[in-house]
């Protein structure tokens, strides 16, 4: 409830940022200072270990695990460097959210058709190309839990056909948090490594 709020007070100047700069810069500050809000809102703390020279010069491919909803703003400030996503086509229905995704530069792609998820990789190199760094989520989809799942290989694919590192992100404790069930958040500490 509390992010839906965030988001509705949030989007009229993010979308409005965005027109004017499309960029994944942009979008980056804003998810941020959502992120701060939802986060802060409902009482939790993102703990951030990170290599000394941070960010990376150039493009990269951001993989991390996906323990729960809140996986999203937590990557957001734990990665503190811009991005663009690479998030489930199932979001193009939820209106707030696929009009900043589409208008990000960020990347639906469609997790049980083949064909159409090669055209979202291929996407995905452009944007790269472009000098976006993007973040997948290799698991597909959330783990509900502190379990690893297995890890699908088209962001690792993708990194290698256009050179770019692969950074991983281990986020840990976002599950304790968040009940998925009631949608309802908790104080509590995650963790992010990167």
């Amino acid at each position: 409830m509390w992010n839906a709020i965030v988001m509705a007070l949030l989007w009229v100047p993010w979308m409005a940022a965005l027109v004017v700069s499309p960029t994944s810069r942009t979008f980056a500050w804003w998810t941020r200072l959502w992120a701060r809000i939802t986060l802060a809102g409902i009482g939790v703390r993102v703990q951030v270990q990170r290599p000394v020279s941070w960010p990376p010069e150039g493009a990269v491919v951001y993989v991390a695990n996906h323990q729960a909803m809140l996986d999203v703003p937590v990557a957001a400030l734990g990665i503190g460097a811009p991005f663009v996503y690479v998030a489930r086509s199932e979001l193009r229905r939820l209106p707030l959210v696929a009009g900043l995704l589409r208008q990000s530069l960020s990347v639906f792609i469609e997790r049980d058709a083949p064909r159409a998820a090669l055209s979202a990789l291929a996407e995905a190199g452009g944007r790269l190309r472009g000098g976006h760094s993007v973040l997948f989520y290799p698991e597909g989809t959330r783990s509900y839990g502190g379990a690893l799942g297995a890890f699908n290989s088209g962001g690792f694919r993708l990194a290698e056909r256009e050179g770019v590192p692969v950074v991983p992100i281990a986020i840990e404790g976002a599950w304790r948090v968040l009940n998925e069930q009631t949608r309802m958040g908790r104080p509590g500490v995650v963790t992010v490594c990167v």
